[in-house]
């Protein structure tokens, strides 16, 4: 009866691949690629974490088109490339800390590309400068597309059309 079952499921693991609508299996470390950026970045793929959030730098609010928009730099880690990104502000989160003052942070609308999933969702900007990762990855991108196996790290590269 086992046999049978490993069978029927090993045939169907192709198709169910292939299926964007089925949820893959990614390390707790991957490579994604950040659209707006068009380049990928090194990621931790946190459940814990509700919000993702971007090592975002020079932060700094304007108005366009009487709209709240802010501007920040994304620096490579690598290479010491700096971009600028300008993109309308989705809301204001407070963060508490631990011991600190809480901290406010802007949110924007980003999309990520994890393998072949491309998923938009809010990010917080906010220096990552003392953390491994310069993106981090929360539940609201990963939820319905992505399952996190913790043993495992940098499963597949992205693959977005």
């Amino acid at each position: 009866m086992l046999a049978c079952f490993l069978a029927v499921s090993f045939l169907a693991a192709p198709a169910q691949a292939k299926d964007k609508t089925h949820k893959q299996i990614f390390g707790y470390i991957e490579d994604v690629r950040v659209m707006e950026l068009e380049r990928h970045m090194r990621a931790k793929l946190d459940t814990g974490a509700t919000t993702s959030s971007i090592d975002a730098r020079e932060i700094e609010k304007f108005e366009k088109d009487d709209e709240d928009w802010v501007r920040f730099t994304v620096v490579n880690r690598d290479t010491e490339e700096r971009q600028i990104l300008e993109e309308p502000i989705t809301r204001i989160v407070h963060i508490k800390r631990h011991g600190k003052d809480s901290q406010e942070r802007y949110v924007v609308d980003l999309d990520f590309c994890i393998g072949d999933r491309l998923i938009s969702d809010e990010v917080s900007l906010t220096s990552r400068k003392k953390w491994n990762y310069p993106l981090l990855v929360g539940r609201n991108h990963l939820a319905g597309h992505v399952l996190v196996d913790s043993s495992v790290k940098n499963t597949r590269a992205p693959s977005c059309d």
